[in-house]
């Protein structure tokens, strides 16, 4: 950056707080706007918002009348995201704190799945698991419904990129939120309970891996959930808030797994079938080589 560009940077952000010390600075709505007037890049706004003590107003109505004084979409996605320690969510008439977990003293440095090797954590990435469905039709039709309509699971690709070399392995859940009340929790995952450990059925000619989440019988109704000989069933133990040790109960032989947050892979019923080609649910996927 321009030495120039530089002077008029600090020459803006002194003029911003030039009324309050810097160690309790508390930023608001008027500090952005004057930092945004004063031609700061949005990515220093961003940086100021991330490193200070915020009290904004992020009203429907303020958002829209800072987007019309000019301030970056990006500079409002961070003041909409900015929290405080006080912040929380309305369970009935109670409030919920939705303090951020604190990672000191554990093993995790970021959200996320981690599988222990070697005395380091290393992190399971998160894949989208399209839906499918099979055994229904010609077959289905014929035998008026007798037949069971099944829904899958299907990842693309025959391997996960995360390899485990044990049979007995530990994983870490870190959450980025410790506490949280009853509406934020009917939304995302804050505990692993909420993941179910699956097998995957790999088809290597079609280069995908699969599990079955569900089938549709017009006698029987409809059973969403993975067969038992595809889960796994695991231990954890809460560490600390927002931080859980994660294993499998017995050891898992070599193949593909993965946890499969069944929050979001609920299967949908229409009249009498099953709709497919949606959305299965989110998979943090490996693979156990043995």
């Amino acid at each position: 950056m321009p030495a120039r560009a530089l002077l008029l940077v600090f020459a803006a952000l002194c003029a911003v707080c030039q009324h309050a010390n810097a160690a309790t600075e508390v930023l608001g709505n008027e500090d952005v706007i004057a930092m945004a007037k004063a031609g700061l890049p949005a990515e220093v706004i961003v940086a100021k918002i991330n490193a200070s003590e915020t009290a904004f107003d992020t009203s429907v109505a303020t958002l829209i009348s800072l987007s019309e004084a000019g301030v970056d979409t990006a500079v409002i996605e961070a003041m909409a995201g900015a929290g405080t320690a006080t912040a929380s969510v309305q369970v009935g008439a109670t409030p919920a704190p939705t303090a951020r977990s604190n990672f000191v003293g554990t093993p995790c440095a970021t959200p996320g799945i981690f599988v222990e090797e070697d005395g380091n954590l290393h992190g399971i990435d998160v894949t989208s698991a399209s839906q499918t469905r099979t055994g229904s039709g010609i077959l289905s039709g014929i035998t008026y419904g007798i037949v069971s309509t099944k829904a899958k699971a299907v990842i693309r690709g025959p391997r996960a990129m995360r390899r485990v070399r044990q049979g007995h392995p530990t994983f870490w859940f870190c959450f980025e939120e410790a506490e949280a009340g009853l509406s934020y929790q009917t939304q995302g995952a804050v505990n692993p309970s909420e993941f179910l450990l699956v097998s995957f059925q790999v088809k290597k000619r079609s280069q995908e891996r699969t599990f079955e989440i569900g089938k549709f019988n017009l006698w029987s109704g409809s059973q969403s959930g993975t067969p038992p000989k595809q889960l796994k069933d695991v231990s954890y133990e809460q560490v600390q808030p927002g931080v859980f040790r994660v294993s499998p109960v017995a050891a898992i032989e070599p193949g593909e797994y993965g946890f499969y947050y069944a929050g979001q892979g609920a299967l949908t019923i229409l009249g009498a079938g099953i709709v497919g080609g949606g959305a299965g649910g989110k998979v943090f996927a490996f693979g156990v080589d043995g």
